[in-house]
């Protein structure tokens, strides 16, 4: 399926969603829901409990705001949006609140693995994954979801200006600012 029958599917979906059809918010739902759920899941520090939370709370959000939205939605991004939002509310709550950052003893490591790897490889990923989600923790907010958006989910520049509401231009200074803040922060911490 291309991209412009995708878009055209997911605008019937958004329309029939507006007019109550909450099959047809399902369908946006399955489209979108491990997409958002990496996002967040990065974006709070390698938490899935707090993934699985703020990927809930995205979609019951979207839904909300079904009758307020565009005719022509850029649905992608839209809930990226969103989804961003609700991490950078739910880690001022945290700040404010003076909770603990991410704790790997506490919280599940997500580990794209397969059948072939041998233990040892397993244990330098999983070193190698919490060491970048140490560094990313201490980035702004504002880098952290630019790297996250283009290194983790792949994203274009496009996508993430659309995501951040920032233009084409906004988005290579910003990831170069982040690229850079991580490797000062890497820096630190070696």
């Amino acid at each position: 399926m291309d991209a412009v029958m995708t878009t055209t599917h997911e605008m019937a979906w958004v329309e029939q969603a507006r007019q109550g059809d909450t099959s047809a918010f399902a369908s946006l739902l399955r489209r979108y829901e491990r997409q958002i759920y990496g996002f967040t899941y990065r974006m709070m520090g390698g938490s899935a409990a707090d993934a699985d939370d703020l990927t809930q709370e995205t979609f019951i959000k979207a839904y909300r705001a079904l009758p307020r939205t565009a005719d022509v939605l850029h649905v992608s991004a839209w809930l990226h949006q969103i989804a961003a939002n609700s991490c950078r509310d739910e880690l001022r709550r945290r700040r404010r609140a003076r909770c603990l950052p991410w704790d790997p003893a506490i919280h599940e490591s997500v580990a794209h693995t397969g059948a072939e790897e041998n233990p040892e490889s397993l244990m330098l990923q999983k070193e190698g994954d919490e060491w970048v989600r140490a560094v990313l923790n201490r980035l702004k907010p504002r880098n952290k979801q630019a790297l996250v958006l283009r290194e983790y989910l792949g994203m274009s520049c496009e996508e993430i200006g659309a995501i951040m509401g920032i233009s084409h231009k906004a988005v290579k200074s910003t990831l170069f600012r982040a690229r850079d803040e991580f490797r000062c922060v890497a820096a630190t911490m070696r």
